[in-house]
């Protein structure tokens, strides 16, 4: 399984961490800073039954949260749920994680 590491912005590469390791560039949004992601050991090959059980769990958590947030009542309901905790960031990324242990369980 692969290891991944995120480092901090910076200007240029000069070589591999190993022989194994791939690294991804990125543009980040906020300040256009280019971010590298290490990936040591990276895996090429598909998915198993597990992985994608859980993708498709997944993507079921996302339709599913779209259609919470367009109905009003569930939205407030949500809201106010969302508003008393303070782990998540965004109220989608609440919604879908809620619905995502649900489906999990």
């Amino acid at each position: 399984m692969a290891i991944i590491k995120n480092s901090t912005p910076f200007d240029s590469v000069q070589k591999k961490f190993s022989g194994s390791d791939e690294i991804h560039f990125r543009n980040r949004k906020k300040d256009n800073a280019t971010i590298g992601v290490r990936v040591k050991h990276p895996y090429h090959g598909g998915n198993s039954e597990a992985q994608q059980a859980v993708r498709n769990a997944f993507t079921a958590a996302q339709a599913q949260a779209t259609t919470i947030l367009a109905d009003p009542e569930q939205r407030a309901t949500y809201e106010e749920k969302f508003k008393a905790q303070k782990k998540y960031i965004t109220l989608r990324g609440y919604v879908v994680a809620q619905v995502f242990k649900q489906i999990g369980d």
